[in-house]
């Protein structure tokens, strides 16, 4: 019977979902992931990559841009399989939403009195659409970087009582629970020059956290939006400062 003591980190393949608001370095930490990578590249982000190793491919916020994802899928997953990519990211997934929402709304024609998409039909295709491809990535044998934007939690006040990663429904709580990494990013000051982080353990209403930091918390609480400086702590190459 296998015990608890004996296992180790594992890092060969990283899967990180990185949540933060615009600007605060989200494609700039992906960009840092081993190379030769592939970018779904859902919010025309990919001049954050320039200079990368990384092949792309770009979608219109329609049904056939989902199709033209889920062909890209297949032929990606052939391609990890014989070892073409080392990393692979979804940038992002809020626009990945919209192009979903389009293919839901394309196979099925009901609307609302409003002409938009109707709760019960149009975002439960999305939910079910939308786990089934993540599912499918997270299984893929490489490292994966899923891009999520911040959706802020209100009360009936309008005051903000919350964050989360802006997903469709209960997707929002469900997506994060299949990654063992979910960095939240950030930005502060030291002296005068502007540092670009992530953010490993829960701050305020951020619910960053690490199951591979663990319970010696190998990472520190804030470091480096780099994947280098994330392996070094992990592997013990560096030590977190107590």
């Amino acid at each position: 019977m296998p015990n608890a003591k004996d296992v180790t980190i594992n890092t060969e393949y990283l899967k990180v979902l990185s949540v933060g608001e615009s600007g605060t370095g989200k494609s700039t930490f992906a960009a840092s992931f081993p190379t030769p990578g592939f970018v779904f590249d859902f919010g025309q982000e990919i001049i954050s990559y320039r200079g990368k190793d990384f092949d792309y491919e770009q979608y219109e916020i329609s049904g056939l841009g989902w199709s033209k994802f889920e062909r890209d899928l297949q032929l990606i997953k052939k391609s990890c399989a014989e070892g073409k990519y080392k990393t692979i990211i979804v940038d992002n997934v809020s626009a990945m939403t919209d192009v979903c929402m389009e293919k839901a709304m394309q196979l099925d024609p009901k609307r609302s009195l409003t002409n938009g998409p109707l709760w019960n039909v149009h975002y439960g295709m999305v939910k079910n659409l939308m786990e089934g491809r993540l599912r499918q990535l997270i299984n893929i044998p490489t490292n994966l970087v899923l891009i999520a934007h911040l959706e802020y939690i209100k009360n009936e006040e309008g005051a903000v009582i919350g964050v989360e990663p802006q997903f469709t429904g209960s997707l929002s709580a469900d997506i994060p629970a299949y990654f063992h990494e979910v960095y939240y990013h950030t930005t502060r000051k030291e002296g005068n020059e502007l540092k670009w982080c992530i953010q490993t353990v829960p701050i305020a209403r951020n619910r960053g956290r690490s199951r591979l930091s663990g319970k010696d918390r190998l990472l520190p609480d804030l470091l480096e939006n780099n994947y280098d400086e994330i392996i070094a702590y992990l592997t013990g190459e560096k030590v977190k400062a107590k």
